[in-house]
């Protein structure tokens, strides 16, 4: 049964947090005996134990609330289990992919010429646009004003634009250079990258809908299932397909809806995420398509955190089943 835990609750999942860290290491599993790979970083590097202990009852607590259930993380079953121990103890590679501005090194060279990333037309600390667009003139049209750190920056920019709409922009893009994504939820990797707003080219064709977002959730590599978010403004729909895009009638994080056909270059796509997800124990990789070519969008390590469960249990347990590694091998 889901809602409000008890204080008592809260001190048992804590001690089982403590318990569950104190294993790991005592044991030297999820690879924490030793340093990690060359070119990379985990959560256990640059955290301290008292904080990882603390991102892993925060994860139980918010689930337990959810769900009525606390993970068993020494028995990871569950997409979610596995991630919350991916995410701190997984070594992902340097520098940060979670970088939007940098995400384009992690596209194999074997594939550049299928998928690229979407033009950025100008880049900074400073959110000072309207300087930016005196001293170096940006084509009218229309862009995204988005930050190349977290999730939620960004927004739809027509130019030109009037004194108040660069202002209000700035505002905007100076609280996103201000605020530390991801303390909260132990998303570590964004404390590496150095902050940044930018303004995107929007690909949208003329004249047509919004560009869809293929999320590719992977485990070790290989494609667990497949997400698209439809109507975002309006009656927001989120749909789940398997990896051959097959529909999944569960809810991730939002309602679902009526299935849709795949894009004529799912197969593709699939083979693009599986080959940018490789160096990674889990990724999210979003790309776009349009006019026959790939945009990859960014590489997301924590979707929602890594804190929020998936609506549906049966989604949870398929999606962790399918994830297969020898990462938690050792887990008792």
């Amino acid at each position: 049964m889901s809602g409000p835990i008890s204080q008592a609750e809260r001190r048992g999942i804590r001690r089982e947090a403590r318990r569950v860290l104190a294993h790991v290491l005592d044991n030297g599993l999820l690879g924490s005996s030793g340093p990690p790979p060359i070119g990379t970083l985990r959560g256990i590097d640059v955290m301290g134990k008292d904080e990882i202990a603390q991102k892993l009852s925060r994860a139980l607590i918010i689930a337990r609330s959810g769900r009525g259930v606390t993970p068993d993380l020494l028995r990871p079953r569950t997409f979610f289990e596995k991630l919350v121990l991916a995410k701190l103890f997984a070594p992902v590679p340097m520098p940060s992919p979670a970088d939007k501005l940098a995400v384009g090194a992690y596209i194999p060279c074997a594939w550049r010429e299928q998928v690229t990333t979407i033009p950025v037309k100008w880049a900074s600390r400073d959110p000072q646009l309207s300087d930016a667009l005196n001293n170096a003139p940006i084509p009218s049209g229309r862009y995204w004003l988005k930050s190349n750190c977290g999730s939620g920056g960004n927004i739809p920019v027509e130019l030109p634009a009037d004194r108040e709409k660069l202002e209000w922009l700035e505002m905007k893009a100076g609280k996103w250079l201000n605020f530390e994504h991801g303390v909260k939820s132990g998303e570590w990797w964004y404390s590496l990258i150095g902050k940044q707003v930018f303004l995107e080219t929007d690909m949208t064709p003329t004249g047509g809908s919004a560009l869809t977002d293929w999320k590719f959730f992977t485990g070790r590599g290989r494609v667990l299932a497949v997400q698209v978010d439809l109507d975002r403004s309006t009656q927001h729909r989120q749909l789940m397909f398997d990896r051959n895009f097959n529909f999944l009638p569960h809810e991730m994080f939002f309602p679902t809806g009526a299935p849709i056909d795949p894009p004529d270059m799912f197969e593709t796509m699939r083979s693009v995420a599986e080959a940018i997800a490789q160096p990674f124990e889990f990724a999210r990789v979003d790309l776009y398509e349009t006019d026959n070519r790939l945009y990859l969008g960014e590489i997301t390590l924590a979707p929602m955190g890594g804190v929020r469960l998936p609506r549906s249990a049966q989604l949870d347990e398929m999606m962790g089943a399918a994830w297969v590694s020898p990462f938690f091998e050792g887990l008792c």
